[in-house]
């Protein structure tokens, strides 16, 4: 088991994807369990989320529906990195599921090396957070995080809790104050894409990381959009109103 790339439940009720996918992740040396259906998959979850180092997840299941798998999931274990792998393309389906609780998407059909590398990126990001030590607090903009509860402290005296993606979204911006940070580039630091692909994954993060953050989210004091360019996290006033600046 000390080999294994990390441990993955697939809940799908295609037999040839489901398979498919089992076949092909254990042979890249991963644990695989498989559910056939969303009542299963739950079941599944709430039975091995402490082992679990990611969850690949269809929406269109019979039973229970992944948006509800998805739903019941984040009930049980915050921590546990989803990705959601539909064939539902729609941008209201992608960013509902990222508003869920989703950490990816990808949409069927897909290439299974690009699969390979988000998973890999996601069970990288979960054993990290798993396995390291972390200090007691960092703070971005008004809010306050603890990378080793990720508890989060918001502006308005609430708490609520973060997840290692956007843990790892905060370290980021953190590590690059000041600076402009394109959307190839977070998805590059963040999830492991490569550059050239498109994904509002990015923006949905950043608004889930505003709420941490900021008092008023659709008016944001540090994490800005610089438009036609990505996201900044700005600490210097000044610089600010320069990148907001018309064009």
């Amino acid at each position: 088991m000390s080999n294994s790339q990390g441990t993955l439940l697939i809940v799908e009720d295609e037999e040839a994807i489901g398979e498919g996918l089992k076949f092909n992740f254990e042979a890249e040396g991963f644990v695989v369990h498989w559910a056939r259906d969303g009542a299963e998959g739950i079941r599944a979850i709430t039975t091995l989320y402490r082992e679990l180092d990611c969850v690949l997840l269809d929406l269109m299941l019979p039973e229970v529906d992944g948006f509800e798998v998805l739903r019941r999931t984040r009930e049980i274990a915050e921590q546990i990195p989803i990705l959601v792998l539909s064939a539902k393309g729609l941008e209201t389906d992608k960013v509902r599921a990222l508003e869920l609780g989703a950490d990816d998407y990808v949409t069927k059909p897909f290439s299974l090396l690009e699969l390979l590398l988000r998973v890999r990126g996601l069970t990288k990001r979960r054993r990290w957070y798993r396995d390291e030590e972390h200090g007691d607090e960092i703070r971005i903009g008004r809010g306050r995080m603890n990378p080793r509860t990720l508890l989060v402290s918001m502006p308005d005296g609430s708490t609520s809790r973060a997840s290692p993606t956007e843990l790892q979204l905060a370290m980021v911006f953190l590590e690059n104050p000041n600076k402009v940070l394109t959307r190839a580039e977070l998805l590059e630091r963040v999830w492991n894409y490569d550059s050239k692909m498109e994904t509002r994954t990015v923006d949905v993060f950043v608004g889930k990381l505003r709420r941490f953050m900021e008092l008023n989210p659709s008016r944001p004091d540090f994490l800005i959009s610089v438009r036609g360019v990505g996201y900044a996290y700005v600490t210097d006033p000044a610089l600010k109103e320069q990148l907001l600046a018309p064009r």
